[in-house]
């Protein structure tokens, strides 16, 4: 079996996941750490990451020299593959990102959240494969519930429970959001997301709107400000660690370009929507963003 790169999760509220919540939905916690898969080929445990193979000799954060040589997890990992070697099985690695208030307990273990069978092309559901994940040990992000055509503030009135699991405080990263029966208007099987992070700045950015005018607070920056989180910032930094193998100052600029392309794809419907289609200037956009991820970095 061939690598298989994990999907992208879609922000709700975007045309490529228009209709998700029509039906059954299936809501898990979203954790925040690096994003790892396992698979069986010819009876060899292989490794992966977000974006590519992983090796003892090409690891990322620890993942394949930690869980390789832990002999309970191979054990119960390869059983699992060997009753099922058509599947490819995901989950988050969880090294410290951008939060950090897990249980100590929590950190360096790998959190199932989706199973993939490269037969009939598909996410299963997690009710067809959870009883065997917990008779052999192996940890799995759970559901926090399933809902009927839920609306979207259907969702947002479960990220305080996202605090339940695994964290010592506050609340978790957020929510991702599944619908098994639903494929979008290419014809994918995909998820959405609703963050946290997102929701609290929103909230905080509306209240700080009321006392700012439009003169001093143009469309550019309430969209940097809303939409450009330091979630997307770190989640972009990580990516880099793990392409580079460790961080330094000279991927700046790369990081710069990133956070802003990957801000704008995530987004660019939304600030349609939001904003009425405004006219955007976007060097100024930019601008603003290249200042907010500095200001992450605590280089300004």
């Amino acid at each position: 079996m061939n690598y298989k790169k994990y999907q992208h999760i879609e922000k709700l509220g975007t045309s490529d996941v228009e209709g998700i919540l029509e039906g059954e939905v299936h809501l898990t916690y979203k954790i925040d750490g690096s994003n790892g898969c396992i698979y069986l080929d010819n009876g060899v445990l292989k490794y992966g990451s977000r974006n590519r193979e992983l090796s003892i000799d090409n690891d990322n954060n620890k993942f394949v020299a930690t869980l390789s040589t832990d002999e309970h997890f191979t054990n119960s990992i390869k059983t699992y593959l060997i009753k099922h070697p058509n599947h490819i099985i995901y989950g988050e690695w969880l090294i410290p990102v951008n939060i950090k208030r897990y249980k100590k307990d929590a950190w360096n273990k790998f959190y199932i959240f989706d199973v993939f069978d490269v037969d009939t092309l598909s996410y299963l559901r997690m009710d067809s494969y959870v009883e065997e994940l917990k008779e052999l040990n192996l940890e799995y992000i759970p559901e926090i519930a399933v809902i009927n055509n839920p609306s979207e503030d259907d969702i947002k009135a479960l990220l305080p429970q996202t605090g339940n699991y695994l964290l010592e405080s506050g609340v978790g990263e957020g929510i991702v959001i599944k619908n098994y029966e639903y494929r979008n208007k290419y014809g994918r099987q995909t998820w959405a997301k609703l963050l946290t992070e997102d929701f609290a700045t929103n909230k905080r950015q509306r209240r700080h709107e009321n006392h700012v005018n439009k003169e001093t607070s143009p469309v550019e920056y309430e969209i940097i400000s809303q939409c450009l989180t330091q979630e997307h910032i770190l989640k972009e930094k990580n990516k880099l660690i793990e392409k580079y193998g460790e961080w330094h100052n000279k991927m700046i600029f790369e990081l710069l370009n990133r956070s802003f392309l990957e801000f704008y794809k995530d987004n660019w419907e939304i600030i349609l929507k939001k904003w009425h289609n405004p006219v955007i200037n976007f060097k100024v956009l930019k601008n603003l963003s290249d200042n907010k991820v500095k200001e992450v970095l605590g280089i300004v």
